[in-house]
This record gives structure tokens, C-alpha cells and sequence, in this order.
């Protein structure tokens, strides 16, 4: 122990000598005090270096940041506890340069001592709270793996941190979404409330890119009681019957009491229960009354409005009423973030009844062209979903080659989306329509096929399936 100790001060000594510095002009030029310097040079016992110090050194001397950094892993340690003052701005900061070998290296001693959770909780939430999100998963996976307390605001919190940092995350597929609500739903009640409101959210958001309409309900349905509860609160805070600093979540109340009805709406619609579905929507179409609105507030409450009116002409597609088209195809025009989705309830509307949709996808042919740039899971599913009804529509019109050529985009998006049931679904409609394939649409369809394969083979030793969530 103490020759690493020395072999720290043994190095700034080193440069001391090599930059010509004595005690007194070092101090001038790194900016500390000539007698910490001293005490912290040649004290007996030497006095230990703060992180700034040694930052302010390292800068004098002119090297790159956390220089020194695998040798300051002793002074966070003394011979029965830890320096806390020490390890966790040093902990945060190696995560901010990344310096992978000296967090290891911390954590592993750290987890010999008396209650280091609490050390490596407050580095993770310091971590996410400076926007570190992905940094910061290391330290919650350690809270993860070794809480003794399984009801522990502090293993919810972490479950639902690791959680959420999947929405930053590029690339998550559909089972490992799945993955992580089976990991994080068991601890959502236990969080605090504002949290409460964001993980049920982010749930419902989930399972709805997972098609799973009853989980989507279940969450939706608590989303609503407990915005609805503290809204009850604040009302009674806000007219001085309750006391207490106001409410504060991440998003307007608003947002989640809006999605309580957006998402059960639309997982009913998903599953066929249009009745119903048109009764939530209701409760989502007009949100002026909510009181306590800022700009943020009053923004959703008129994006709630667009939705549900967009989900008013969906429900009675739907249902059969053709006669809603021509004016849900305005609606579209005049709103073209809501086309990509809009056209997915028209094309299986016709598929479902029989009626021309030529017109339809003349009219936002171009608008169709920029959908393959979309990268977010939930809107690759839509395109896929818009291209598979497609498919069907033209195979249902003898219009094979049109449909066969939807059909590999389908194959290609399933891959991507990692999405087996779908997967499935396209292949089994190419082999029924493989008579009508040209060679260049069966060569790319066997292409398709052997990607998967290759995939399958490189992953069975991992007991990772494609697509078996």
C-alpha cells in the first residue's frame, strides 16, 4: 500500500525535477498553495490530494487529463474506510473521460468495504442527472446485482434508470425491450410518484412497439388512476387545502393523464373493441380544462386535440365508414406527421373491405419515399405494417410483382426490427404468391433468407433466436 502512495508523490516529484519547478514557482503556475503542496510532498504522514489537486497539476505539467489517474486509486483508500470525498468525484470523472481500467479497479475494492452501494448509487445518480445516461448503467447494474433489500427505493429507482436508458439507446430490438419490462415492471409501484408517472408511460410505449394490446391497458389504466390522484392533490394544494411544494415530474401532468387515454384507446383499437375505444378517445379529444397548465401543458393539450381527431377517422375506417375517407385524406394533407400512420389504418381498411386505394397511394406517393429514412423502432414498425398491407392489397388485385416487391421490403424491415412473428408472416405470404416471383424477386427473397440463417448460426451459441421474444 504505501509503495503505491509513494509512487504516486514519486512521479510529481519526477516532474518537478524534469519541468525545473521548485515547490514555490510550481504553486504559482498550477495555482495551488505552496504549503499543501508541502504537506502533501513531504508531510509525514503525506496529507492526501484532492482530485482538483491533482487535475491542477496535471494541467501545470502539461500532460493529457487523468494522467496520473491509475495511481490515485490508493489515495481513495486508507486502511479501514473509504475517502468518500475522494472516490466518488473521482469515480464520476473517470466515467466522464472514460477511464474503464480505474473504475474497474475502484469498484472491485470498493465492494470490499462496509455499505459501498451508497457510494455507488450517489456516483450513478450524479452521473444521470449531468445527462451521462449510458456512463451511469455500470454503477446501476452493480445496485442491481447486489441489493440486499428487493423492495428498496433505491433498487427501483435503479431498475427504472437502466430502464429508461433504453430510450437513448440506438438499436434496441424487440427482445430486448421485452427483456426489460419483464426486469423493470415488477418495481415500478415502488418508485416515487413522479417517477411512477414516467415509468408507466415509457411501459405503455414499450409494449405498445411490442403488440402486447393487455400489458399497454394495464399500464395505461394505472398511468390514469395515479395522474388523476395527484391532480386531485394539487387542485386541493393549489386552492391552499394542502400544503406542500407543487408537484414535479418530467413532463406536464397533463402529458400523462392525456396518455392514460391515448394508449387504452389505442390498444383497444389494436384488438378490435371500436366501441370502446371511441368512449378513451373521448377522454383525451378536449383537455382545456386542466388547470395548472404552462406552455409546455397547453401545447400537449392541443397535440391531444390532432390526435384524437386523427384517431376519430381510424375508428370509423375502421368500422366500415368509407365515407369518412375523403375527409380523413384532407386531414392527412394537412398534417403530414400523421400520414405515415394514417395510411397504415387506409390500406388495411381496404384490404378489409374491398374498396380502391389507388388513389390514396398516388396522392402521397412522394410522401411514401421519405418513410425509409425513419431509424426509431416505433416508426420502422409502421412502415412496415403500411408495406405489408400493401403487399396484400396488390396480391388481392393480381398485381403480383408490385406485391411480391412490398413483400422483400417487408423481409428486410422484419430483420432489422428483429421481429420473428413477422418474419414469419412475410414468408409464408411469398411462398404462397413464389409461382408469381420473378428470378430477380426470388434470388433477393433467397438472399433475405440466408442473412437470417447466417444469423441464426453466429447466435445459437448465445441461445439468442431471431426474433423468439
Amino acid at each position: 500500500m504505501e509503495a503505491k502512495l509513494t509512487t504516486l508523490r514519486t512521479e510529481i516529484e519526477k516532474s518537478l525535477s524534469r519541468s525545473g519547478h521548485n515547490l514555490a514557482s510550481f504553486a504559482k503556475v498550477s495555482g495551488l498553495n505552496r504549503g499543501s503542496l508541502s504537506a502533501i510532498l513531504h508531510g509525514n504522514p503525506p496529507k492526501p490530494i484532492s482530485l482538483g489537486q491533482l487535475d491542477a497539476m496535471t494541467r501545470a505539467f502539461g500532460f493529457p487529463e487523468g494522467w496520473l489517474y491509475p495511481l490515485y486509486v490508493d489515495e481513495c483508500f486508507g486502511e479501514e474506510r473509504i475517502s468518500r470525498r475522494r472516490i466518488e468525484p473521482f469515480l464520476v470523472k473517470c466515467a466522464e473521460i472514460g477511464k474503464q481500467m480505474c473504475i474497474e479497479e475502484v469498484l472491485r475494492r470498493v465492494m470490499e468495504y462496509q455499505r459501498p452501494l451508497d457510494i455507488i448509487y450517489r456516483v450513478a445518480e450524479r452521473l444521470f442527472g449531468s445527462g451521462r445516461i449510458q456512463e451511469s448503467i455500470v454503477f446501476y447494474k452493480l445496485i442491481v446485482d447486489h441489493e440486499q433489500d428487493s423492495y428498496s427505493e433505491r433498487m427501483a429507482i435503479s431498475q427504472y434508470r437502466i430502464f429508461k436508458s433504453l430510450q437513448s439507446t440506438p438499436d434496441v430490438d424487440m427482445e430486448q425491450k421485452l427483456r426489460a419490462v419483464i426486469s423493470f415492471e415488477p418495481y415500478r409501484g415502488l418508485l416515487p410518484e413522479e417517477m411512477q408517472l414516467d415509468g408507466l408511460l415509457k411501459l405503455a410505449k414499450v409494449c405498445f412497439a411490442l403488440h402486447r394490446w393487455k400489458d399497454v391497458e394495464k399500464f395505461a389504466d394505472e398511468l390514469r388512476a395515479l395522474a388523476s390522484g395527484i391532480y386531485r392533490e394539487e387542485l386541493r394544494r393549489s386552492k391552499g387545502k394542502r400544503a406542500g411544494q407543487p408537484f414535479q415530474a418530467e413532463r406536464p401532468l397533463v402529458v400523462y393523464y392525456g396518455h392514460g387515454y391515448l394508449l387504452k384507446a389505442s390498444a383497444l383499437t389494436k384488438q378490435g373493441e371500436y366501441e370502446q375505444a371511441k368512449k378513451y378517445t373521448a377522454g383525451y379529444a378536449d383537455l382545456g380544462w386542466f388547470e395548472m397548465l404552462d406552455d409546455e401543458g397547453r401545447s400537449s393539450v392541443d397535440s391531444f386535440k390532432l390526435f384524437a381527431a386523427a384517431n376519430g377517422y381510424t375508428l370509423e375506417l375502421l368500422m366500415g365508414n368509407i365515407s369518412v375517407l375523403p375527409s380523413y385524406i384532407s386531414f392527412l394533407s394537412e398534417h403530414p406527421g400523421e400520414i405515415l400512420s394514417g395510411m397504415v389504418i387506409i390500406m388495411e381498411s381496404a384490404n378489409r373491405f374491398g374498396f380502391s386505394a389507388d388513389a390514396v397511394l398516388s396522392r402521397f406517393s412522394r410522401e411514401m419515399l421519405r418513410f425509409e429514412q425513419f431509424q426509431d423502432t416505433i416508426n420502422v414498425d409502421r412502415v412496415y405494417r403500411l408495406y405489408y398491407q400493401i403487399a396484400m392489397y396488390h396480391i388481392s388485385r393480381q398485381q403480383y410483382a408490385k406485391g411480391l416487391d412490398y413483400i422483400i421490403h417487408c423481409l428486410r424491415l422484419t430483420i432489422r426490427l428483429n421481429s420473428g412473428k413477422d418474419f414469419i408472416n412475410c414468408v409464408t405470404l411469398f411462398e404462397l404468391n413464389r409461382d408469381y416471383a420473378s428470378d430477380t424477386q426470388q434470388n433477393a427473397y433467397r438472399e433475405l433468407i440466408r442473412e437470417v440463417r447466417a444469423h441464426e448460426e453466429i447466435n445459437v451459441d448465445d441461445g439468442q433466436r431471431f426474433g423468439i421474444v
